[in-house]
């Protein structure tokens, strides 16, 4: 069944797991910081935020960059910037998205986080795959 399937989807699907189980470790790592700061030393939710996303997004890069998309680019710290600037991005949305759920909508914080945090990770995915971790083009020429 799987023989049917082009390689290129096969190798994307793999992908879309790798990241999927990255999310799954860096959410629990992430979404605990959030709640045991939030809940258990009762600072505000969206501080607690702020630095349960900086622990999940350094998790993240790290597992992303040597499992997900196994990169190969000795640019390092290029590959750090732009993935900050897309987790960046996709962290202000969901930030967004948890503040209107919470003041607007009357969505409660607990509830809030994870559904902030769907936001987050499909956005980052596109940006991951698209922007950080994207293959060389190859030229004619190169031979690659």
């Amino acid at each position: 069944m799987l023989s049917r399937i082009p390689q290129h989807w096969r190798e994307e699907l793999g992908r879309l797991i790798r990241f999927g189980l990255v999310g799954l470790l860096n959410t629990g790592v992430g979404l605990g910081t959030i709640y045991l700061l939030q809940n258990g030393l009762e600072w505000d939710y969206r501080i607690a935020n702020i630095i349960g996303y900086v622990v999940g997004i350094i998790v993240s890069f790290t597992l992303n960059r040597a499992w997900t998309f196994k990169s190969r680019d000795t640019r390092l710290a290029r590959q750090g910037v732009l993935f900050l600037l897309v987790a960046g991005t996709c962290w202000a949305l969901q930030f967004l998205a948890l503040i209107i759920m919470v003041e607007m909508l009357g969505i409660s914080k607990e509830l809030a986080q994870p559904l902030g945090m769907v936001v987050y990770t499909a956005f980052n995915y596109l940006g991951n795959r698209l922007i950080v971790f994207r293959a060389p083009q190859r030229t004619p020429d190169s031979g690659t």
